[in-house]
């Protein structure tokens, strides 16, 4: 009796077996979607940072009567374009936009004639367009995800991807074309590979007429991108 008794609370290797086999079936219905749902936070994350900053570059022109200048002439237009390896010089980007320097402690150089101008000669009123914070940012504990320190205080995506492009319709003609773009639609690195890519042409004309109506517009590739159709586009 006592040993019947003790039997009828344990499991049995058929019962365990079981249990372990719905974990397994749960772990593969919810793993997927929980990367889903990571992956769709982070699209939205990166929607709503080119919003912001696209707001930030009509105010800027709505005040200076020009979009802000962030690269030189020829080269490809992206966000950390102008930024030097070096954490304490200036990132047109961020300064221009924010009306101060990325690294509180020093100063800017010298506003000579240069192309782009400094961030002081464009945003001569030092007006905040836009708050940049550490989501937007590389910061010092995301190295160790980065091949090289050289990254830190680069403008970020919602990916954590620094390789943003960024164009303006320089020439105020309302739309954006190849126009506005000398040195032609900059290719932008996916995330976490080595891969680059551009719109397609049915996302953006690749000739100087017609062109998207906007003022300014941003992409970036997620992970796993793989056709231009994949970029994260903020005008679609």
């Amino acid at each position: 009796m006592t040993s019947r008794r003790s039997r009828s609370f344990g499991f049995t290797l058929i019962e365990l077996l079981a249990v372990v086999a719905v974990i397994g079936i749960l772990a593969t219905i919810l793993v997927p979607t929980l990367s889903y749902a990571r992956t769709a936070a982070s699209k939205a994350r990166t929607r709503t940072q080119f919003s912001q900053w696209a707001a930030a570059f009509e105010a800027f022109r709505q005040e200076y009567g020009a979009y802000p200048q962030l690269y030189p002439t020829g080269s490809q237009h992206l966000v950390n374009q102008s930024a030097s390896t070096t954490a304490t010089a200036e990132h047109l980007f961020y300064d221009t936009l924010s009306g101060r320097r990325r690294d509180p402690t020093g100063s800017w150089n010298a506003a000579t004639t240069r192309n782009p101008p400094m961030p002081q000669a464009q945003n001569t009123r030092r007006i905040q367009f836009v708050s940049f914070n550490d989501a937007d940012m590389v910061i010092q504990a995301d190295i160790p995800t980065y091949n090289t320190a050289l990254e830190l205080n680069f403008i970020r995506d919602g990916f954590h991807n620094t390789s943003i492009a960024v164009i303006t319709d320089a020439n105020l003609d309302g739309v954006i074309n190849l126009n506005d773009c000398s040195g032609g639609y900059p290719s932008v690195t996916v995330s976490g590979a080595t891969t680059t890519l551009k719109p397609l042409t049915t996302d953006l004309p690749a000739a100087t007429t017609g062109g998207i109506h906007q003022g300014v517009i941003f992409y970036s590739a997620p992970p796993g991108a793989s056709t231009g159709s994949d970029l994260i586009m903020s005008w679609k």
